[in-house]
């Protein structure tokens, strides 16, 4: 039996680039997987080390088919699409979730996960880690036969008209990967480069949350067309002590309100943490990575505070 590892990740950088020493492929915003395949069966092992394989019995079924090998360690993201055939993490995350082997076999027919391969770490009793990532492309391209539910990632030869389709679909963004680059288990490593494509917007605060007495993050909403102030998400990165401490004493001064938001976050206050409500008066530029299927944005970063009319922040 093939002894699962920890892959390698790649580093983040500000800009696509163009080198013809580097090839360029979709960031497809799935669930990172490692599929080992041996005489013992099929096994899906996340970047963590946990066993997944009874999660995905579409996928399981069909990999032993497709491979050319009779053992194989391949590396590759698990994506689910939306309702609008652009990849959700949302709904990828909705099929890694599940805890029963039947929920998981009944979600298979209803929810079909999409293995995207992209890279060969291990084949037929040899790793392959040493060799230059064009040969282990090749390698994977002779071993793996491609069907409806297991792909191989296509790689593009350039890194800023890929990124620039990426921005038009609204996805995630692009890795760029060195043609030469040896694979480094359990490495960020700056032999595979991710550019994400972020998107902006300007959101009302209906609320903090405060830790230890301290403003810990924000609650956010926007405003339906029927003017009702709907809750986005909490978001904390980029606060910086400055405004923590500002916050922390605008909201001491607070009379306690109720939730301004129509849908107001489910929270069950401690004595470490609690939400603190006010009326809708502040306005905040946040970048986020994507819409969940929840209506909450995902990776959130404040970028700073606005003078803005509240009721123009809207959908």
């Amino acid at each position: 039996m093939i002894e699962p590892v920890v892959p390698m990740q790649p580093v983040q950088v500000d800009e696509p680039f163009d080198d013809p020493k580097w090839l360029y492929q979709i960031k497809w915003d799935g669930v990172r997987m490692l599929t080992y395949l041996d005489e013992s069966g099929v096994r899906l092992v996340n970047r963590k080390l946990r066993d997944h394989t009874l999660k995905y019995p579409d996928l399981t079924a069909v990999l032993p088919e497709q491979v050319r090998s009779k053992s194989v360690v391949l590396d590759g993201e698990i994506v689910g699409f939306g309702e609008d055939g652009k990849p959700s993490f949302s709904a990828a995350l909705k099929r890694d979730l599940v805890k029963s082997a039947d929920k998981a076999l009944a979600l298979s027919r209803t929810r079909p996960a999409y293995y995207m391969v992209w890279d060969i770490l291990y084949a037929d009793g040899k790793w392959l880690l040493d060799e230059p990532l064009s040969r282990r492309q090749q390698r994977l391209a002779d071993i793996l036969e491609p069907g409806p539910n297991v792909k191989l990632v296509d790689s593009h030869e350039s890194g800023t008209a890929l990124f620039r389709v990426m921005q038009e679909q609204g996805m995630e963004g692009i890795v760029a990967k060195e043609r030469a680059g040896k694979y480094h288990l359990g490495e960020y490593n700056p032999t595979w480069k991710k550019v994400k494509y972020y998107r902006f917007l300007h959101a009302v605060v209906g609320g903090v949350s405060v830790k230890n007495g301290l403003v810990n993050s924000l609650l956010l909403g926007l405003y339906n067309d029927e003017g009702n102030l709907i809750f986005i998400g909490r978001a904390g990165t980029g606060l910086d002590n400055a405004m923590i401490q500002a916050l922390t004493q605008f909201v001491n001064l607070l009379p306690a309100v109720k939730p301004p938001f129509q849908n107001p976050p489910r929270h069950t206050e401690t004595a470490y943490e609690k939400l603190v409500w006010f009326p809708p008066q502040l306005v905040v530029e946040v970048r986020f990575l994507e819409w969940t299927s929840d209506l909450t944005l995902r990776s959130p970063v404040v970028l700073g505070f606005l003078e803005k009319q509240v009721m123009s922040c809207t959908f």
